[in-house]
């Protein structure tokens, strides 16, 4: 199976790092934000619009896309309309989310992760505008992306380590029409980052998706 992996805002290819191992047999293309295009990006949509120029001539079984990098996944499909059967967001806002998905890490992860983490989003996030900032942080609803697409939409968020947390789907702040798009998984023991906290657990979602028709 072919897919197109997105990393999020202030992040780079490095957080796919640990998946690598889980998806050594499918033909993954892992797409880098140049950063003239950031530097000049107003929106998520001026990101989008390039990758859609760049790599609209392959077939994408699946796209992938982490915290932003989902917003623009499904961009991809609805608005660009490029062709995918499924659209996989891991960690991403369609609306401001509750106070329970606000973390970036587990307590226990951080001392692991917590410098190396916070160092590459400190670095990479100098060379984002504050417009696109902004629109990903106040006042944003991206409902209208799923809205737009027939792909089927799944979403991907860590459980923060509250496994049987009543309100992780409320707290989502999506309306009925939305959340009836799409399937929801949580992955255990992690927060924002998934793919760096629990990769196998991850990869098996994904891999679960992946084999549904």
């Amino acid at each position: 199976m072919r897919g197109l992996f997105l990393y999020g805002l202030g992040c780079t290819n490095e957080i796919w790092k640990e998946m690598k191992s889980y998806l050594f047999n499918m033909d993954i293309t892992y797409v880098e934000y140049p950063h003239e295009i950031i530097k000049e990006a107003k929106s998520t949509s001026d990101i989008a619009s390039w990758v859609f120029d760049k790599y609209r001539h392959q077939d994408y079984d699946f796209i992938v896309g982490h915290s932003m990098g989902g917003i623009i996944a499904l961009e991809l499909v609805s608005k660009f309309e490029m062709q995918s059967d499924k659209v996989i967001f891991i960690e991403s806002n369609i609306k401001s989310a509750g106070a329970f998905y606000r973390n970036l890490l587990m307590p226990k992860n951080m001392e692991e992760y917590g410098e190396k983490v916070t160092r590459m989003i400190k670095r990479e996030i100098e060379y984002y505008t504050g417009s696109l900032i902004e629109s990903l942080q106040e006042n944003f609803d991206y409902s209208e992306y799923i809205k737009g697409t027939e792909s089927n939409i799944f979403g991907i968020y860590g459980d923060r380590g509250v496994k049987n947390y009543t309100n992780r789907i409320i707290d989502l702040n999506l309306d009925d029409e939305i959340l009836s798009r799409i399937k929801f998984y949580f992955i255990e023991e992690s927060c924002h980052m998934p793919m760096i906290e629990n990769p196998s657990d991850l990869y098996l979602s994904i891999k679960d998706i992946l084999c549904e028709t």
